[in-house]
Formats: structure tokens, sequence, C-alpha cells
């Protein structure tokens, strides 16, 4: 055989994993004829590779033959040609058996199958296309006689598409669980289940990563080359071999995952005891139908005899119930598996029932974002203190992990060096808060048709999405990829920022509102801070940090999807009398409404405090650099150490205005947080510092009244607006992003057009913090004092 030829352990291994893995999907595909166009395809990839192996295909350039370079380079270009297609035709045969399981009313496992679906399909084309048509002309991509071509490097293309194939991977593995653990079933029957799901679908992931890593490594080992025609280059085999295996082993590992779920027959063979379920009686359904919440409900004699005393008790009424709930499951009388309901409809009539049962409540409390059996806490307008405490905390726990999450994602970007100036560090930061600006569009659509707890899984799920967007960017080195992927992870950031704040400000009483969102925010902040001390001291390579910070937003999601949260609706705003103390018909001098002229103001008052500490978080290490040279004087603190104190500033500022809440009214302490931040700008521009140290001092002293000023116009501007309080949140974050977006531009071309004064941009804050104090000027002299000055226990 060739190999015994080429004495080459990395050829033999490429040959022998293509190989095996390919006969093992092909025995499954035997077992249950599905995925018929992914089998074809992953035949067409494993026999390209193979051809390839047999043509030098993981050997050196000077070990391979001039009689094999020409079949060598079009199996290549054949293999990775196929790629796509075929993971594309694999993941399409696992989402259409997910749409078969939700063809009834499961919503969320059906639309989310259909998005998933849709991403799948188009980027697997878009892909397709552009690996097919990397070369102009085509023929250059396999033909060494074709000079002076125009390439694009396939390393750059399947590092592109790693965020897509890993999101995509991550979809198909949690899609299913929400569903799965409501079945009712026994708990090792629904284990058995959910690992059939989850097994095979992890291990894809795996081989994804290894995939994409080794593509990494190619990309690096191949840096030095000055040939744009990667393709064509003999040592480009050498280096990509190891990547057209582990893209064979996934095609094919992804086509056995397919297959798996719907061998029923197959698994009753051969483990009996496992896949069997004994046909439920009659008895045991009614049972079921008077318990469809409640999970793993397995009927005994005592559960029967309560059932016909049931029955006698309470008449006919229920005796129509369990006969007309016994005309639905009439179509179902084959004996129940526990595997069945992946190919056909045993398990089916529960769900219908269950959803048939939640669609005669209210339609508003319908929004309670839930698939397990839980029961719903109660409204959090109707929470007392005590009650609200343990729920808080949970929020702030959350915060503090993804502000630990967000600071490590960051700090792991600046160990890349993509940015060349101070333009393109404040286009970056920018990209963050403009991530903040849209996200909100996004948010209010989320939060006002499914609720609080589907907008925070929705925005870790976005965090995931752009995790995973910085690796491909930063394997790269593409400023603009790192400008996109800040611009998506603000986007989740802003979302969890708009949930927080919603929940922190409603969920107990309203006098406290103020207290709760500084202290929750405060918390998440204190995970900032840990983050940025952690940071560095990382010992983790780039990529897997990326992959870990991304699988355990996936993991906080599921957290937060199985813990119960208390929800609010529109309705439930509206009916609340003491949540209106102003009726949203009364006006100032007959012309301007006051809840919507107060939401006005506020508004702008937040874009103003956003935008004044966006631009002194990016400018003061200028400034007191510039005093440190002016007064010729060294600092005590490196910029980044005084970053970080800065940072804690900030954390200790909002634990001391939310204690002084409770003595001072937040309308006032609004107005001296504003006239600090005009005294410490006015000080930075003008005065004549002594020394650079007591310009660090006073920064740091008065940052403790600046900080909170974006979260007090937040809970200040959310009083007594009803069924606008989500409407209301979205508007202060999306005009916070705004202001932290554009001012800095505006100070650095301020900065620039007086001799490069870092100073000078201060005069920027200045008029921000001046225009902000519109908010609580209009507070303590209009005095809206029912929006403001609510008292304990409702008084005005």
């Amino acid at each position: 055989m060739f190999l015994a030829t080429h004495n080459e352990s990395r050829s033999r291994a490429v040959f022998i994993s293509v190989t095996a893995s390919f006969i093992l999907a092909s025995l499954f595909v035997a077992a249950r004829l599905i995925s018929r166009l992914g089998i074809i395809l992953a035949l067409g990839m494993s026999f390209a590779v193979g051809i390839g192996t047999s043509k030098g295909l993981g050997l050196h350039g000077d070990s391979i033959p001039a009689a094999w370079r020409a079949s060598l380079l079009a199996a290549e270009y054949a293999a990775i040609v196929l790629y796509n297609p075929a993971v594309m035709a694999a993941k399409t045969s696992i989402l259409l058996l997910y749409l078969d399981v939700a063809r009834y009313p499961q919503k969320f496992l059906c639309t989310s199958s259909y998005l998933t679906l849709a991403v799948v399909n188009i980027g697997g084309v878009v892909l397709t296309f552009v690996t097919a048509f990397q070369c102009r002309p085509v023929q250059a991509a396999y033909n060494l006689a074709i000079k002076n071509p125009s390439c694009i490097s396939i390393e750059s293309i399947y590092l592109a598409s790693a965020p897509v194939n890993v999101a995509t991977d991550l979809a198909i593995l949690i899609l299913p669980i929400p569903v799965l653990t409501t079945l009712s079933l026994p708990l090792r029957q629904k284990a058995i289940l959910i690992l059939t799901f989850l097994v095979g679908v992890v291990f894809v992931t795996v081989i994804d990563v290894a995939r994409i890593y080794y593509m990494q490594l190619a990309a690096e080992d191949l840096h030095d080359q000055a040939s744009t025609k990667l393709t064509t280059s003999l040592e480009f085999s050498y280096n990509v071999s190891l990547v057209l295996m582990w893209s064979a082993v996934e095609i094919n590992v992804g086509i056995v995952c397919a297959c798996v779920p719907t061998l029923k027959p197959l698994l009753k063979l051969l483990i009996p005891k496992m896949a069997m379920c004994h046909a439920p009686s009659s008895a045991d359904r009614e049972l079921v139908l008077l318990h469809p919440y409640q999970e793993s409900f397995t009927p005994s004699c005592n559960h029967r005899e309560l059932l016909r005393r049931s029955i006698s008790a309470t008449g006919s009424a229920t005796a129509e119930l369990v006969s007309g709930s016994r005309a639905q499951l009439s179509e179902y009388q084959e004996p129940q598996m526990c595997m069945n309901f992946l190919t056909t409809p045993d398990t089916e009539p529960a769900i219908v029932l269950q959803s048939g049962r939640a669609a005669d409540q209210d339609t508003e409390r319908s929004v309670h974002f839930r698939f397990t059996n839980m029961e719903r806490p109660k409204c959090m307008l109707d929470l007392t203190d005590s009650e609200s405490v343990k729920y808080c905390i949970l929020i702030a726990t959350l915060l503090f992990v993804m502000g630990a999450t967000a600071v490590m994602l960051f700090s792991l970007n600046g160990t890349i060096s993509i940015v060349a100036n101070k333009a393109q560090a404040v286009g970056l930061s920018s990209a963050n808060y403009g991530g903040f600006m849209v996200g909100p569009l996004l948010g209010y659509w989320v939060l006002s048709h499914f609720g609080i707890k589907a907008t925070f899984i929705t925005s870790l799920g976005v965090v995931c999405v752009g995790t995973l967007m910085f690796w491909p960017s930063g394997a790269l080195r593409s400023y603009s990829g790192f400008v996109v992927s800040t611009l998506v992870v603000g986007v989740g950031l802003s979302l969890l920022d708009v949930a927080s704040c919603v929940f922190l400000t409603l969920c107990g009483p309203t006098q406290h509102a103020e207290i709760r969102l500084l202290i929750g925010q405060a918390v998440g902040y204190t995970g900032s801070v840990l983050s940025i001390v952690l940071s560095t001291r990382s010992l983790i390579a780039i990529q897997w940090a990326y992959l870990g910070i991304a699988l355990f937003t996936v993991l906080l999601g599921f957290l937060v999807h199985y813990t119960p949260l208390p929800e609010i609706t529109d309705s439930e705003l509206d009916s609340r009398g003491e949540r209106l103390w102003i009726g949203p018909s009364q006006k100032y001098l007959r012309k301007l409404p006051i809840i919507s002229t107060t939401l006005a103001i506020a508004t702008l008052s937040m874009a103003c405090s956003a935008g004044a500490l966006a631009c002194l978080r990016t400018f003061i290490s200028n400034a007191l650099s510039s005093v440190a040279i002016s007064t010729h004087t060294s600092s005590n603190l490196n910029p980044s150490d005084f970053n970080i104190v800065l940072t804690a500033t900030y954390v200790v500022g909002h634990f001391i205005v939310a204690f002084l809440c409770f003595l001072i009214p937040p309308r006032v302490l609004l107005l001296l947080s504003y006239i600090c931040g005009i005294t410490f700008s006015v000080l930075i521009m003008r005065l004549e510092w002594i020394s650079v140290n007591r310009a660090q001092a006073m920064t740091l002293v008065l940052s403790v009244f600046l900080g909170p000023i974006p979260n007090l116009c937040k809970a200040i501007g959310l009083r007594g607006l009803g069924r606008r309080t989500k409407l209301a949140a979205c508007l202060f974050e999306s005009s916070g992003g705004f202001g932290a977006c554009i001012f800095p531009f505006i100070a650095l071309v301020v900065q620039r057009t007086h001799n490069n004064s870092a100073q000078y941009s201060f005069c920027v804050v200045i008029a921000l913090f001046v225009s902000g104090t519109v908010f609580p000027l209009y507070l303590n002299l209009v005095r809206p004092r029912p929006l403001v000055d609510l008292q304990s226990g409702g008084r005005l």
C-alpha cells in the first residue's frame, strides 16, 4: 500500500482517521436511511481527503513527487469546497428532526429551529461560494500553471466561518433541552433522552474547535510565506492536512448524531430494558391529565383511588374534563416508548394538553418565559423588601459574573496588538457603546413580548456569539473584525443592562428603587474590578479563553432559564394605581404632559452623563500625563493601576450614594453629583497643578459621586411611568450608549484642534455635565413631587 512507501505519521493518521469515521457514519446511515444528501457529501469529502493522502497530503513539499502535485491540489480543492455543504446538510438534518418534534405547540423550539436553520443554510451557501470562488480565475486554486492570480487565503475563510459553526453547534446543543426536561418520564429515561441528544453534539462541537485550532496553527506556520496562492503551495498541503482530517471527522460524526436519535428499533434490541416503557392504562392517562405539570409523574394504586374519589366528588364537570381529555388521547394508543417521540407522536398529547392548559390562562401572564414545571412567583410589584431581597441578590450575582466576564473578554482583546493610534482606540470603545445604542431596539421587543427572563437569556446568547466572533478576528489581527465583535458584545451587554434596570427598579417597594439599582450595579462593577486584577495573571491560550467564556455564558443562560423570577406585564403596571401617582393626561401649563416631559429631560440627562463619563475615562490618563510633564513630577500609580482604582472608586461611590438615599432625597443627591462633575472638569482643565499625585487624588475623591449619576437618572426617570416603563428603560440605555459613542470623538477633535491638549478636551466634559444638570434642576425646582418623593408606605 502507498503508506508503506512513505513513513510519515501525519499522512497515516489522516488516512486512518478519515476512513474510520466515514465507515462509522456509513454504518449508522445504513441502520437508518436519513441525511442522504449528507452522506453523499461526506463520501465526497472523505474520498477527496483519502485520495489526497495517496498523493502526498500530510507530507512536506520537498517529499511530494512532481507527478502527484496536480492530483493533490485538485483533491485538496475538492475537500475544501465540499466541507461547508456537507456540514450544512448534517446540521439541517438535525434541525429538521427538531422541527418534527416541535410540530405540536412548542413555539420556542420551533421558532429557534427555523432561525438556526436559516443561519445554517444561508451561511453554508455563502461560505460554499466564497470557498469555491476563492481565486480569480477559479482554476488558480488548484492549477500551478496560472500566474499572478488574485486569491483569498483559505485559512481566512475558515477562521471567518468559525463563529457561525460554533454558534450553530451550541444552538443545536441547547435547543431541545428545555423541551426534553418537561417530558413526563421517569428520571432514568429522561436522562437517556437528554444524553442521546447531548453526547454527539458536544463531540461534534469539540471536533469543530479542534479543527479551528489546527487551522489557526496552519495560518501561523504559513504566515512568513510571501505567496498569496497558499492553496497551491506544496507546504500548505502539510499544514492543512490535520485541518482536512478534522473537517471530515466532524462531518461524519455529525451524520452519526443525526441518525442516533431515530434508531429506536436498534436501541430496542440492544437495550430493551432501558428503551421500553409499559403502555399506560386509562386510569394512568387520567392521572396524567389531572397532573400535566407534575414532572416524572408515575401513577400508583393510591393515586388511582384518589382519582376515582375526585371524579365522584366533583360530579359531571370533572368527568367531562377527563372524558374530553380521553378523546384527545384516543388516536395515540400505541404503547409508549421513551424514544418514540423522536419518530412517532406518542408523547405529543402531553405536550398538547400542557399547551392547551396554558392557553386558557390570561395571555398577559403567558409572558412568563418557562419550559419547566416551576411555580411562577407573584408579581414583583407586590413583593415586600424582605421578599424581593432573594431575587435582587440573584440579579446582582448575574451582574457580578457578567461584569467579570466582560472585563476578562476585553482584557484578552488588549493582549492582541491591533490598535495603532488614539483614533482607533476611541473607535473600538465607541463600538462597544454603539452596541448599547442599538441593542435596546431589540431589547424592547424581547422585553415587551417575552418578559425579563427572556431578555436576560437573549443577552447571554448575544454575548456568546460576540465572544466567538473575537476568535477569528484575533487570529487574523483584523481591526474591523474587532469593531464588529465589540459592537455585538455591546448589544448583549445592553440587553443585560436594560433587563436588570427594569427588574431592580420594579422588584420591591418603590421608595427603595434607587437603592436596589445602585447596589446591584455596584456588585456588577465589583466583578469588573476583580476581573481586571486577575486578568493580568492569565495563563490560558487566547483561543481557549474565548471558547471558555462563550460556554460559560451558555451555562449562565441555562441557570437563568431554570431559575423562577417574578415578571411584570404592561397591563399589570397600568392596573396598579399606587404606581401611577400622576395621570398620563396631566400637563404643565395645559400643554406639556408631566410624565412625557420628565421622560424627555431624563433621556437628555442620561445621554449627557454617559457621554461625560466616557470622555473622562478616555482622556483622563492623557490629561494626568500632561500634568506630570508640566509639573516634572511622577505618579504613584501607573495608568493601568489608576484605571483599576478609578473603577473601584465607582463601586464605592455606588454603595455610598445608595446609603445616602436613606437620608437624602435622590433628586438632591443627583444635583450634588452633577455639581461634583462640573467642579472636577473645571479643575482638571484650568487649575495649575503642583503635582500629578494631587490631580489623581482629586479625581478619585470627586469620582465617588460621578459614577452613580447614570443609574440615578434611570431609577428616578422610571418612576410612575406605568406601561411606558420598559420603553423608558430602553430609551435611557440607548441614549446613554449614544452619548458614550459620539462625544469621545468630539472631545478627540477638540483635543487635536488645540495642540493635542488633553486638558482642553475636558471642555466637552464640562458642557455635558452642565447640560445634564437640567434634569436635577427640573426635579428640584419644578418638582413633580409625586414622581420623585414617594415616602415609605406610599404616602406623598
